[in-house]
């Protein structure tokens, strides 16, 4: 099992992005816009050290040999850690998002979100952002399925409400209607990676297009 390594590898990308955006883009003490990276690699760490220590574990000569049973119950401790991660991830992007929406007020993403519903919701500032040309549709969609598996996760135990297969950053995850999603082991490192990416072209095209209003 190698996701202590994988978090660590998305750890020091996300620690990369706070800097960048420090250096580029954050114009006031803690600001949300770097301060949502910095929260995100710090959360980061603390997975990976469970990881660390959970595997350190598995391979000590003290750990039972592996079997069917074991073997399930290592592969849920990862995706329990890796699960928790990626809802936490979500919905601190989602309070940044929010948050530049109204630091860039030229934009009008937010009056423009607030029409389509009276509570200011990250899928509704999407598609403005696209109506606005800051993504196309493509992306909106990565945004919106990638808000499905979240919502799944956090309000449905991870029981799919429909029936569909999803391709979201080169991995695939199916879902039958009333069953657990099913995907590879490192489904929920891959998806906290590609909403992390997101962000950070969002964030980046919103700054270019609206930053000195």
């Amino acid at each position: 099992m190698t996701a202590a390594k994988d978090l660590h590898l998305l750890s020091d990308a996300c620690r990369q992005y706070a800097e960048s955006v420090m250096r580029d883009i954050a114009d006031r003490d803690n600001d949300a816009r770097s301060m949502c990276f910095w929260n995100i690699h710090n959360r980061m760490r603390i997975s990976e050290e469970i990881m660390t220590n959970y595997e350190k574990l598995w391979s000590s000569e003290g750990f039972p040999e592996v079997d069917e049973e074991t073997e399930a119950e290592l592969v849920e401790r990862v995706m329990v850690v890796t699960k928790d991660l990626f809802v936490d991830v979500v919905s601190a992007i989602e309070k940044a998002v929010k948050d530049c929406v109204g630091i860039y007020k030229g934009s009008g993403l937010k009056e423009e979100a607030l029409k389509m519903s009276s509570h200011l919701y990250l899928r509704n500032i999407m598609l403005c952002s696209v109506d606005k040309k800051l993504i196309d549709k493509r992306t909106f969609t990565e945004w919106d399925d990638i808000l499905v598996m979240r919502n799944l996760v956090a309000h449905n135990n991870s029981v799919a409400d429909r029936n569909k297969r999803y391709t979201i950053g080169g991995i695939a995850i199916s879902m039958r209607a009333g069953r657990m999603m099913k995907g590879p082991l490192n489904t929920f490192v891959v998806l906290t990676e590609c909403i992390i990416e997101l962000f950070y072209s969002w964030l980046n095209l919103l700054h270019k297009a609206y930053g000195s209003t």
